[in-house]
């Protein structure tokens, strides 16, 4: 079969093909205790007032608008839960707790603190008013009814998650998870229970991209590693089009050498290839195409670029066919603390992993070394010339800035 080669392309038009690329996946109506970082599958809304009724912010007393005597007769008292809606009249004032549903009528709340009791009357301290605040929380002061809590498209956060609470919600709808597959194709690689020798060697990959699925909101469906055979290949791919994948991704066997086979058995499944190559390192000898409604990325067999690529590209197909508004990684500027050479990367731009750090309210980046957990990858332009410590660069981070402190 003749090689049907595409053109070259650049990272954000190779982030745009997969974006357009990416249908959104159904919903599911899931618990809220389980909703964090999930994407709702439509707006969600306040379903009433909240807090839904007035209630105090302190232990106290409700007080009306004053009588002729400057003391207060305490006329009830109101715990919180208590469902009673009671009413003030001029000189009258209910003992209340926190949470306690306000009196009709009631002009504000004194904190007891503030309170001097005889009897059955309270008397406010002198300038117990003066501040003005009425410790009142107002109903539908922190969410009035038909406001959007959560926007679709928008990562529900913990502070939502409150609010949803607040208002009654138990469940919501949500976007399924991504359901992925992989394969890792090299007749050197064992498992980690093989036995190494000369000529293998142990595959990383397989544990790199559980980690990075799991970690990014996706689902393993299925995962094999494979043989440099066409036969093995075209049979692992057949099996991961009928696993139910939403994303199939294979690390190995691409590029120019004999043995790199994925793009030729990828279109003999009758694959549709959306690019197979990028203006940067690493990416040259990469593959993006749909099998029917599938996306598919054929990734290097390196696990350090199969890491820095799954961060470019796969994690926006990832948040894509959840419908997120946003979807490729953020982006900063930060200064160089540190010199770093250039790498002979035939005139294409580079991606260096690196690690973010902010210290007296500037952003700072330096490379990472190899046993250090980075968070984030460096630009370098592909023009040969070195990065020199104090030059402003730009990072792509890896999903968020925890370590960066």
């Amino acid at each position: 079969m003749k090689k049907e080669k595409c053109k070259s392309i650049e990272l954000q038009e190779a982030r745009d093909l997969i974006i357009r690329a990416a249908p959104v996946l159904d919903g599911v109506e899931i618990g809220l205790a389980e909703s964090l970082s999930r994407f709702p599958a439509s707006d969600l809304l306040a379903g009433e007032d909240l807090p839904g009724y007035d209630q105090s912010l302190r232990d106290g007393y409700a007080i009306a608008e004053p009588g002729k005597d400057p003391a207060f007769v305490i006329v009830d008292e109101v715990a919180a839960g208590d469902t009673r809606k009671l009413s003030l009249e001029p000189g009258q004032a209910v003992r209340i707790m926190t949470g306690g549903l306000v009196p009709a009528r009631t002009d504000r709340v004194i904190p007891e603190e503030q309170c001097r009791v005889f009897g059955s009357n309270v008397c406010p301290v002198e300038g117990a008013s003066a501040s003005g605040k009425r410790f009142i929380h107002g109903r539908g002061s922190e969410l009035a009814r038909g406001t959007v809590i959560v926007a679709k498209g928008r990562e529900i956060r913990a502070e939502q998650q409150i609010l949803l609470a607040g208002v009654g919600y138990e469940s919501v709808a949500v976007v399924r998870r991504p359901r992925v597959s992989f394969f890792c194709t090299g007749s050197e690689l064992l498992s980690g229970s093989g036995q190494s020798r000369a000529g293998k060697k142990f595959s990383a990959n397989s544990h790199l991209l559980h980690g990075l699925i799991a970690l990014n909101g996706a689902e393993v469906a299925n995962e094999q590693t494979v043989k440099d055979v066409p036969e093995e290949v075209d049979q692992i791919l057949k099996a991961m089009q009928q696993s139910g994948a939403d994303i199939i991704i294979s690390t190995g066997g691409m590029g120019p050498g004999k043995f790199d086979l994925v793009e030729a058995a990828f279109q003999r499944a009758g694959g549709r290839v959306l690019y197979d190559s990028l203006n940067m390192r690493p990416g040259k000898s990469t593959l993006f195409g749909t099998l029917g409604s599938v996306l598919f990325f054929g990734m290097p067999g390196p696990p350090p670029a199969v890491h820095l690529l799954f961060n470019e590209l796969i994690r926006t197909a990832i948040l894509a066919l959840q419908g997120a508004a946003s979807c490729s990684p953020q982006e900063l500027n930060a200064i160089l603390t540190e010199d770093m050479a250039q790498f002979g990367s035939g005139g294409l731009p580079r991606l260096k992993s690196g690690l973010l750090s902010f210290d007296g309210g500037r952003c700072l980046v330096r490379a990472a070394a190899r046993m250090e957990a980075a968070n984030c990858y460096i630009y370098c332009p592909g023009n040969g010339q070195s990065l020199t410590s104090g030059t402003l660069v730009r990072v792509h981070m890896t999903g968020s800035t925890q370590g960066c402190f």
